[in-house]
């Protein structure tokens, strides 16, 4: 708007030379009229200016490479446009901690309008962005006055599903398990195991025990699955890190597609239980909202009970895992 302060001040500074040269009735009207023309226009602006109100929002989704965009939705809330709106719109990836390009945007006589603004979508992360100070200019670009701010939005940019390779068989008999069953009863699975004092008669082997001259009890077992998982020790590599979360997102769809519960575990601080879809978006908008810190996930390891998965960056996508 400084462009056009200059040519108001340069007409009133010719006007007030016209003035002193002339020095009749015409050029005493125009020097006035040059005065009090800036009045007028914020007196006409003003009930635009007061009322206008400013909304950004980005609630949604999208996976990574796709078209992102927050939304600005300009309402002027008055039978008269805005004479211009000026603002700045920025943002920063909260996984990646990359900054959004702060640009700078004039809109002119708006009465209400709704545009989207590009976001990047390079990179996966909860994109935060933000509106700085906005202001309402009147119809002459003379003075201005700040809107009121309006709160951030956010928009997620999810990684794309990448099926490991090896392809891990967390579904298969790897992940099965036998227990004890309680309470004892039939069951087509069970085990050998010498005999304890308060085992029932019935459940002695008796031809095996004939031929160890020892008691051998059948205890059955009850089968169950393992507790499943997903373990990332999160790279400092960008492209390593998005391998990470592109096979983290292909295994929890499939798990839940197949209807098994599982854990998912980035790096040791952050933790979440899935189950079903509802659980799986949330985790992936928690996991994409902070930073990682680096910290080490837990590792392969073969317990009874539960079957733990270290996801890596596949081959050739940036550094190794740490």
């Amino acid at each position: 708007m400084g462009g056009r302060r200059i040519v108001y001040f340069t007409g009133l500074i010719m006007g007030l030379v016209f003035h002193n040269l002339y020095g009749q009735y015409l050029s005493y009207m125009l020097l006035r009229f040059l005065i009090l023309l800036p009045f007028v226009s914020l007196l006409v602006s003003l009930p635009a200016m007061l009322r206008v109100r400013v909304l950004l929002s980005a609630s949604g989704a999208s996976p990574r490479g796709e078209a992102a965009a927050a939304r600005l939705k300009i309402d002027s809330r008055c039978f008269l446009p805005v004479g211009c709106l000026s603002l700045t719109f920025t943002g920063e990836n909260q996984f990646t901690g990359e900054p959004v390009k702060k640009k700078k945007y004039s809109r002119w006589g708006v009465l209400r309008s709704e545009e989207e603004l590009p976001l990047p979508g390079e990179r996966c992360g909860v994109i935060c962005c933000r509106l700085g100070r906005v202001w309402a200019w009147d119809y002459m670009g003379i003075f201005a006055i700040p809107v009121k701010r309006c709160d951030p939005a956010v928009y997620t940019v999810l990684p794309v599903a990448q099926k490991p390779v090896p392809l891990p068989e967390l579904d298969q008999d790897s992940a099965i398990t036998l227990k004890p069953k309680p309470g004892g009863g039939y069951s087509e699975e069970h085990e050998l195991r010498p005999y304890r004092q308060g085992d029932p008669l019935n459940a002695i082997h008796w031809k095996l025990s004939s031929k160890l001259d020892d008691p051998i009890v059948r205890e059955p077992q009850l089968m169950q699955r393992k507790r499943i998982t997903l373990s990332v020790s999160p790279c400092d590599d960008p492209g390593a890190l998005e391998s990470q979360m592109d096979q983290l997102l292909y295994l929890c769809q499939d798990l839940v597609e197949k209807g098994i519960p599982h854990r998912v575990c980035f790096g040791a601080h952050t933790e979440a239980y899935i189950k079903d879809r509802n659980t799986l978006d949330e985790c992936m908008e928690t996991l994409l909202s902070h930073r990682p810190d680096g910290s080490r996930g837990p590792v392969d390891r073969n317990k009874s009970d539960e079957l733990v998965y270290s996801i890596r960056p596949m081959a050739g996508e940036g550094a190794k895992q740490p």
